[in-house]
C-alpha cells in the first residue's frame, strides 16, 4: 500500500509567544484537522493544546508530529482574519489572541445554567424583580428624527456591505429604540446582531427592553457568568439558537453567523478599552470585524469619543444625529455653583451649597427624586496628621489610604490592602489626625443628618460588593423606595428613572484633576451623561454642578449641552499638544517588584528604540516621551515604569514594533514589557 505524503502545519500556542511553530501532520489526519482545529503537540518537555492556524506549502522534515486533535474548528476563516488583525495590530501573540477570545468548550451538552441574565443570581424571582417596572411598553410611532436616521440605517442595511455610523443623540433621544428597530429588519433577513454596552450589570432597563421584543432571541455574554454559563450560552450561539448577543466587550467574538448589524452602545465608554493582557479596543474590533462580516455597524453615544468624531470627518463614519429627546422633551437645566476657594484645608469642606440644599429640600417636598454624584469612594481620601504632616500609604503601592469611618478602616482602591484607622500619629504619636476631602460615604452621613427623614442609599463599587446588592439599589430606586442615591460614575450609565428631577454633582473637578491630557473630555462626557438621569419622565429636570473652576471651558459647554462646541474647542488642544486623534500613541509599560530590574529593562528599550530611529529615517519623526516612573509609581508591590511613543501614523508605529518584536525574548522574558496601542490609561 502506497504510504500518503505527510502534510505540514502552522500551530498558534496559547503562550506570550510572538510566533508560530510547524508540526507535522500524519496521513491518518490530514482530514480531520482544518483551519481551527484544536490540536495536542509536543513543546519542550511538555504537552500542550494548540489551534491550527496555517498549512505551510514547504516541508519541514525535522517537525515534529501532532499527538491528537480536535477535527471541530474552533473558529471561521473570517474570524481568523479578525483574530490575526487583532495580532498585527496590538502587537499580541496569536496564541494568546485566539485564548482570550475562543472559549474552550469541554462538553457536547452542556447541562442549561440557572437564569443569569444579571451576574450572579440564582433564581428567576431574583431576575426578574419588578419585572412589571422594568418590562418595555414600546412608542407606537417613532419621531421625525427617529424616522429619518432609521430610514438611512435600512438603507444602508439592505447593501448587504460594511457601513459604519455614528448616531449622536443627545440623553433620552430614543437611541435605543432605533437599535431594536434596525435589528429587528436584520433578524427578518435572516441576519443576526450583536449589542455591546459598558457594563451589562449596570443596564437592566436595556436587557429587559431586547427581552420583550427580542423573546427567547437573545443569548448574554459577559465577565459575570460561571464557566459553565459561558459554556452554555457560546453553545447555544454556536448552534443557531440565539439571533443577537448581548454583553460586554468580549461579545464582539461571538460566533454568529450572518452577522447584519454591530452596535456599540455608549461608544464613549472607557470600559470598551480592555486594560490586562490583549488590550484590546471592542469600538475599533467592531469596526473591523464588521468590515469582515459585510455588516452595519453603529457607535451610539450622547458624547462621542473625540476619535469616533474625528472620523467622522476623515469620511470614516457617517454622522447621524438625535438632537432633541423622545416627545419633545427638554434637556435639564443646568446650573454651575462655584465653591469658595478661600477656605483652608483644616477647615471642613465644603459639601454641599445653598442652591443645591434648597433644590434637594424641594425635590424631596416634591415627593421627586434626586441623583447626587461624586466620583470619590470612601468618607475622605486622604487621613493627615496636622503635627508632622504624615499621610498613611498603603506599603504595597504609593498611594494614600483612603478613610472609610463606617467599618473603621483605611483600604487601598487598587490592591485592597486594609488596617484599623490609627488613633494617633505613627510618625510622631500626637492624636492630631484629620480627614481631608470627602467621599460618597461622607456624602451619604451628611445627608443623613441634614434630612434625617429622607430615604437615602449610596451606589459605588465598595457598597456593592455584596452578591445581589446593586441589583437591590436599583431596584428600590426605580420602585421609588429610595429618595436620594448617591454614587460615582455608575450612576451616568445608561439608568432610566423618570421621577428623577435632580442631579447634583458634588464636586466636578475630581476628573478634571487627572493627570491626562483626556481629563477634559471625560470631565465633559461624565457630566453630560450624568445630567441626561434628570427629567426623563414627564417633569423637568434640573442640574446643579458645584465646581471650584466655573469658568473652565469643559462645564462652559456642558451647561449649554453644546458637545459640538465642546468637540471644537477640545480639538484645537489636542492639534497644539500633538495628541490623539491627530497622532496615534504606543505605550510601553514594565512593572516589577524589583526597582532596578524595572528601570534597567525600560532603559534598554529606550535604547534598542533609539537605535532603530537612528538606522531608519522614516521611523525618526516619531516623537519619544520617557523613560519615566508612571503616575502611579508602584502598585500591587510592583514598581512601574512607561515610555509613551507618538506615531503619525499606525504604519509607522507599527514598523516600529515590528522591527523591536524580532528580539522576541527581550520583550517576553523578566521583566516583561507590555504594549499598548492606543493607551486610554496613562496613569
Amino acid at each position: 500500500m502506497t504510504r500518503l505524503p505527510d502534510t505540514w502545519i502552522d500551530v498558534a500556542i496559547p503562550l506570550p509567544l510572538y510566533q508560530t511553530f510547524h508540526y507535522k501532520l500524519p496521513p491518518d489526519l490530514i482530514n480531520h484537522v482544518t483551519l481551527g482545529s484544536r490540536v495536542l503537540v509536543p513543546f519542550k518537555n511538555r504537552k500542550l493544546l494548540g489551534f491550527v492556524v496555517g498549512f505551510p506549502k514547504e516541508g519541514f522534515p525535522k517537525a515534529k508530529p501532532i499527538l491528537e486533535a480536535c477535527p471541530e474548528s474552533f473558529f471561521s476563516k473570517e474570524k481568523f482574519d479578525l483574530l490575526q488583525w487583532i495580532s498585527n495590530h496590538y502587537a499580541a501573540p496569536i496564541g494568546e489572541v485566539i485564548k482570550a477570545t475562543v472559549p474552550l468548550l469541554k462538553s457536547k451538552n452542556p447541562k442549561k445554567p440557572k437564569p443569569f441574565l444579571f451576574p450572579k443570581l440564582s433564581s428567576m424571582n431574583q431576575l426578574n424583580y419588578t419585572a412589571k417596572k422594568l418590562s418595555y411598553t414600546r412608542p407606537t410611532a417613532l419621531n421625525e428624527d427617529q424616522k429619518k436616521v432609521l430610514a438611512l440605517l435600512v438603507q444602508a442595511l439592505n447593501k448587504k456591505e460594511f457601513s459604519p455610523f455614528l448616531l449622536h443623540g443627545v440623553t433620552g433621544s430614543g437611541k435605543t429604540e432605533i437599535y431594536l428597530s434596525i435589528i429587528e429588519h436584520a433578524i427578518q433577513k435572516q441576519k443576526t446582531a450583536i449589542v455591546l454596552v459598558p457594563e451589562i450589570s449596570l443596564t437592566p432597563q436595556l436587557l429587559f427592553r431586547f427581552q420583550t421584543v427580542f423573546p427567547n432571541q437573545i443569548a448574554v455574554l459577559h465577565s459575570g457568568l460561571s464557566q459553565n454559563q459561558r459554556h452554555y450560552e457560546w453553545t447555544k450561539i454556536q448552534a443557531g439558537k440565539a439571533l443577537i448577543v448581548l454583553g460586554a466587550r468580549s461579545a464582539i467574538f461571538a460566533p454568529l453567523q450572518n452577522l447584519g448589524v454591530i452596535v456599540v452602545d455608549e461608544e464613549h465608554d472607557t470600559s470598551f478599552k480592555q486594560e490586562e493582557k490583549i488590550r484590546y479596543h471592542a469600538r475599533n474590533i467592531a469596526l473591523v470585524r464588521g468590515q469582515i462580516d459585510g455588516a452595519l455597524v453603529i457607535l451610539g453615544s450622547a458624547t462621542p469619543s473625540l476619535e469616533s468624531m474625528f472620523n467622522v470627518t476623515q469620511k470614516k463614519l457617517t454622522y447621524l444625529s438625535l438632537p432633541n429627546r423622545v416627545q419633545n422633551r427638554p434637556l435639564p437645566k443646568i446650573e454651575l455653583i462655584p465653591l469658595n476657594q478661600n477656605k483652608t484645608i483644616l477647615e471642613p469642606p465644603q459639601i454641599f451649597s445653598k442652591p443645591l440644599l434648597n433644590a434637594l429640600q424641594e425635590t424631596l417636598h416634591k415627593k421627586e427624586q434626586a441623583i447626587l454624584l461624586l466620583n470619590r469612594r470612601g468618607y475622605a481620601p486622604v487621613l493627615l496628621c496636622q503635627s508632622c504632616g504624615y499621610v498613611p500609604k498603603c506599603p504595597h503601592c504609593n498611594v494614600g489610604l483612603t478613610v472609610y469611618l463606617k467599618t473603621n478602616r483605611l483600604l487601598c482602591h487598587y490592591c485592597n490592602q486594609s488596617q484599623s484607622i490609627p488613633k494617633t500619629c505613627k510618625d510622631c504619636e500626637h492624636e492630631t489626625l484629620l480627614t481631608l476631602g470627602i467621599g460618597t460615604e461622607r456624602v451619604e452621613a451628611e445627608l443623613h443628618t441634614l434630612f434625617p427623614d429622607a430615604r437615602i442609599d449610596r451606589m459605588d463599587r465598595s457598597s456593592t460588593r455584596k452578591k445581589n446588592s446593586l441589583h437591590r439599589l436599583l431596584k428600590d430606586f426605580s420602585d421609588q423606595k429610595t429618595d436620594i442615591l448617591i454614587g460615582t460614575q455608575m450612576l451616568a450609565k445608561g439608568h432610566d428613572f423618570p421621577n428623577v428631577t435632580l442631579v447634583g454633582v458634588v464636586l466636578a473637578d475630581t476628573s478634571l484633576n487627572f493627570p491626562d491630557f483626556r481629563a477634559p473630555e471625560q470631565t465633559f462626557q461624565l457630566l453630560t451623561q450624568v445630567a441626561g438621569r434628570s427629567g426623563r419622565g414627564q417633569k423637568p429636570g434640573r442640574v446643579i454642578i458645584q465646581t471650584f473652576h466655573p469658568d473652565h471651558y469643559c462645564f462652559k459647554y456642558a451647561q449649554n449641552h453644546d458637545f459640538l462646541g465642546f468637540y471644537k474647542e477640545e480639538l484645537t488642544y489636542r492639534q497644539m499638544a500633538n495628541y490623539p486623534p491627530y497622532i496615534k500613541l504606543f505605550n510601553f509599560k514594565i512593572r516589577h517588584p524589583n526597582l532596578l530590574k524595572a528601570k534597567t529593562k525600560i532603559e534598554s528599550l529606550a535604547k534598542k528604540i533609539q537605535k532603530i530611529r537612528s538606522q531608519d529615517p522614516q521611523i525618526a519623526v516619531l516623537e519619544v516621551l520617557g523613560p519615566a516612573p508612571a503616575p502611579f509609581s508602584k502598585l500591587q508591590g510592583q514598581y512601574r515604569f512607561h515610555l509613551l511613543v507618538k506615531s503619525p501614523s499606525y504604519a509607522l508605529g507599527q514598523r516600529l514594533l515590528k522591527n523591536l518584536l524580532q528580539e522576541e525574548a527581550f520583550f517576553t522574558s523578566s521583566p516583561k514589557i507590555h504594549i499598548d496601542v492606543d493607551p486610554l490609561n496613562l496613569l
